[in-house]
């Protein structure tokens, strides 16, 4: 496949990914007008939330199963077509009866095939040498397209005095990129075969259910959940920040709010896209993400450490950015492991459902858990939560070091051969 050819085949999917998870994530941006529309309370909402969340953790291993045992280019385009449906029939029925059963149905088109048969195509594009470039360049690309593309939906539905119908037209706008995805996939991603043909491999036909049972006893499957939690986990709640900034150190507001931008949203796309070349230069993403683990850490206690000193806000702020920018460099190259660790192609798709189910359960385990934790303590519970952070930096550390030793020990002896 030429270069450009695979820069584009990597577009389409970043593109789905993004538009995919427009209508589960819409509080992120529409909340107020959502519930206004809906005529429901927050306690309601929050509930379609967990029919999304529910539905994602059942689906990930089953989907990730099926991903292998399915063609991945029909799994990603009949999910994206299918999301465009669920979107466009809810922008069509935006009431909160029906709102349930598409929050539900969004996790099959989404989670249950997309998720994993999405990971598994940008790792059949890459080389072998080349995987957290590729993840790293995948990943900046989504970040870019969501910058790009959400500014321009969310300009749009400003043009619109009626929100609920300025919401229907938002809607109908994903309905429609969902759609276009979906027909730029089937059109360009090459089929499975082909592609394990450029990379000298088998048609990836060689998925057999007794082969889940591998993939569970192998200990760098869990680890590789291990450091997604952990990354994902830090940077994912790293707007605890701009809380901590804001409230209790006087920032203004605005500003804290851009430092919220640079450091999930912006640093999505410079991070992964600087961290992918840096892995490949050290010919290891375990190597890289010993690094950047040990940085997050750092980063969080010298933030915490500087925090009773009256140290300025905007310096604070700054030093604020280090620990999401550390972890982001990381996220999503954690996909790159699978390659790094000798991972079958063939239940790539099993692994990564196996890996999910664990190291996305920071989005159902730590708001409870930091929310409780400045219940109990007020201002303070901020400075725990950083400790927090920064105690999920170390833990990422000490995995990824047992991660690369296993690795080490598994190559002297017959890794590949236990498949």
């Amino acid at each position: 496949m030429s270069k450009s050819k695979k820069y584009l085949v990597m577009l389409a999917l970043a593109l789905g990914q993004g538009a995919v998870y427009f209508l589960p994530y819409i509080r992120n941006v529409y909340y107020a007008p959502l519930v206004e529309t809906l005529g429901v309370t927050n306690a309601q909402f929050g509930s379609l939330v967990s029919f999304f969340a529910i539905g994602c953790m059942i689906l990930y291993i089953p989907g990730g199963i099926m991903s292998d045992k399915w063609n991945y280019k029909r799994n990603i385009t009949i999910s994206l077509y299918a999301t465009a449906a669920l979107v466009a029939s809810f922008a069509f029925f935006m009431n909160f009866t029906y709102a349930r059963v598409v929050f539900f149905l969004l996790a099959l088109s989404t989670t249950f095939v997309f998720w994993s048969s999405t990971l598994k195509a940008v790792r059949m594009i890459g080389k072998s040498d080349e995987q957290g470039k590729t993840y790293g360049i995948f990943y900046a690309m989504q970040g870019i397209l969501s910058i790009v593309v959400q500014s321009g939906i969310l300009a749009v539905y400003n043009l619109f005095p009626d929100q609920a119908f300025g919401l229907r037209v938002v809607l109908l706008i994903n309905a429609g990129i969902n759609l276009a995805a979906g027909l730029a996939c089937q059109f360009f991603l090459p089929s499975p075969e082909h592609l394990a043909q450029e990379r000298g491999e088998g048609s990836g036909g060689g998925f057999q259910f007794k082969m889940v049972g591998q993939v569970l006893r192998n200990p760098l499957i869990w680890l590789i959940a291990l450091l997604i939690f952990c990354a994902y986990g830090l940077y994912s709640n790293s707007y605890y920040f701009s809380s901590y900034l804001t409230e209790v150190k006087g920032l203004d507001f605005n500003f804290g709010a851009q430092l919220s931008l640079i450091r999930v949203t912006y640093m999505m796309c410079v991070a992964s896209l600087i961290g992918g070349f840096i892995a490949d230069k050290l010919k290891s993403t375990t190597r890289w993400y010993i690094i950047c683990a040990a940085g997050a850490a750092a980063s969080c206690v010298l933030f915490v450490t500087l925090s009773p000193t009256g140290v300025s806000p905007v310096v604070l702020g700054v030093i604020s950015i280090l620990p999401a920018a550390f972890m982001l460099m990381v996220y999503g190259l954690t996909s790159s492991l699978y390659e790094e660790y000798h991972i079958p192609m063939a239940v790539t798709g099993t692994a990564i459902g196996i890996v999910s189910i664990i190291g996305y359960t920071p989005d159902l385990l730590f708001g409870p858990i930091l929310g409780g934790m400045l219940d109990r303590q007020g201002a303070d519970g901020y400075l725990s939560i950083f400790i927090f952070f920064a105690a999920l930096g170390v833990i990422g550390l000490l995995g990824s070091v047992l991660a690369m030793f296993l690795n080490k020990k598994r190559r002297k002896t017959s890794a590949p051969a236990e498949f």
